[in-house]
C-alpha cells in the first residue's frame, strides 16, 4: 500500500511538473533549419513546412484546451466570484449586508436609494460625497492639490486608529500594485514584440525585392503573350525565361539568408522572454485571485508563452518564401 501511495504522489508530480514545461517541451520540438538557403528541392521544403506545420496545429489544440479550462474554471467558481466581490463591497465601503442584498437582488431600488447606496459608497471609500466630488471636480488646480493634500493627510490618521481600515487599504494597496506590474511587464512585451515585428517589416519592405518582383511578373507576363501562337519569336521567349530564372534565384539568394538571420534573432529573443511571457500569466492570475477569489489552474498562465512560440512557428513555416525557382520543375 505504502509502495503504491509512493508511486501515485511520484506520478502525479511527473504530472504536475509536465504540465509547468509546456512551453519548454515546445521549444525543444522546433525543428532546425535546413542547412541550405536556396539550393533545396521543392519536396524538402514542403516536408519542412509540414513537420513545422504539424508542430502549430498541436500547439493550436492544447492553446484551445487551456483556453476551455480557463472559461470553465472561472463557470464552475461563479459562486465564489460573486462572494468574493460582495466581501470587497462590505469591507472596502462598509455596506450592510441589507444594502449588499439589495444589489444581489437587482430589483426595486428607487432613484433615491441608489444615489444613497452610491454616496454611502463613496463616502466610505474616499470620505467624500458624490456631490462634494462634483465639487471638486471644478476646483482650480491649486484647489485639488490642497484638498489631495488634506485627505492624505486624514487616511494616515484613519488608517493608524482603524485597523480594519489599514487591512482594506493594504488590499486596495495590493491590487494597485500587481495592476502596475502587470502594465509594466505588458508594456516589456509589447516592445519586444514589436522588435520581433520590425525583424520582418525591414525584409517585406526592401523596394529592391519589390522592383525584382516587378521584373518577374512583367516577363513572365510577356512570355505568356507569345504562348501558342508561333511567329518565330521563340528564342525571345527562352531569352526571357533565362532572365526570370536569374532573377529568381538572386531574389533567393538576397532574401532568404536575411530572412534565416530574422528567425535565428526571433528565436533567440523569444527563449530568452519566456520568464517575461510566464510572468504576466502569473500576475494576471494573482489579479484576477484578487478580485475574484478564483485561483487560476497553474498551467493555464502559460498561455501567453505558447501563442509567443505559435507566432515564431507561422514565421518558420515561411522560411522559404522567397524561393520562387525549382530546378526540377523544368521540362
Amino acid at each position: 500500500m505504502k509502495k503504491t501511495s509512493v508511486t501515485l504522489i511520484a506520478l502525479f508530480s511527473a504530472l504536475l511538473a509536465g504540465a509547468q514545461v509546456i512551453p519548454e517541451s515546445y521549444l525543444k520540438k522546433i525543428p532546425a533549419l535546413p542547412h541550405d538557403s536556396c539550393n533545396i528541392t521543392r519536396a524538402d521544403i514542403e516536408s519542412f513546412r509540414l513537420q513545422v506545420n504539424n508542430i502549430s496545429d498541436q500547439l493550436e489544440i492544447d492553446i484551445d484546451k487551456l483556453n476551455d479550462q480557463l472559461e470553465k474554471n472561472m463557470e464552475d467558481n461563479e459562486e465564489t466570484a460573486k462572494e468574493a466581490v460582495m466581501n470587497q463591497l462590505s469591507q472596502q465601503y462598509g455596506m450592510s449586508q441589507e444594502d449588499i442584498n439589495k444589489i444581489k437582488n437587482g430589483k426595486g431600488l428607487s432613484d433615491a436609494e441608489k444615489q444613497a447606496l452610491a454616496n454611502k459608497m463613496t463616502m466610505q471609500q474616499a470620505n467624500i460625497s458624490i456631490d462634494e466630488a462634483q465639487k471638486l471636480s471644478k476646483m482650480s488646480e491649486a484647489g485639488q492639490k490642497a484638498y489631495a493634500e488634506a485627505y492624505a493627510a486624514e487616511a494616515m490618521a484613519t488608517a493608524q486608529t482603524n485597523p480594519k481600515q489599514q487591512s482594506t487599504n493594504d488590499n486596495a494597496k495590493n491590487l494597485y500594485q500587481l495592476a502596475s506590474s502587470q502594465s509594466t511587464i505588458a508594456n516589456k512585451i509589447n516592445s519586444i514584440n514589436q522588435k520581433i515585428n520590425n525583424l520582418y517589416a525591414v525584409i517585406e519592405a526592401d523596394p529592391s525585392g519589390q522592383e525584382m518582383i516587378k521584373k518577374i511578373d512583367k516577363w513572365n507576363s510577356e512570355i505568356m503573350s507569345m504562348t501558342g501562337i508561333d511567329y518565330g519569336q521563340g528564342k525571345e521567349m527562352d531569352s526571357l525565361a533565362l532572365l526570370v530564372k536569374k532573377e529568381k534565384t538572386e531574389y533567393c539568394n538576397k532574401f532568404t539568408p536575411r530572412y534565416r538571420a530574422a528567425l535565428r534573432e526571433h528565436l533567440k529573443i523569444l527563449k530568452t522572454s519566456l520568464p517575461d511571457y510566464q510572468s504576466l500569466g502569473d500576475i494576471t492570475a494573482e489579479i484576477t485571485k484578487a478580485q475574484t477569489g478564483i485561483t487560476t489552474p497553474p498551467e493555464c498562465n502559460t498561455i501567453t508563452s505558447l501563442k509567443a512560440i505559435q507566432a515564431y512557428l507561422g514565421k518558420l513555416e515561411d522560411a522559404y518564401e522567397f524561393k520562387l525557382y525549382y530546378p526540377e520543375d523544368e521540362y
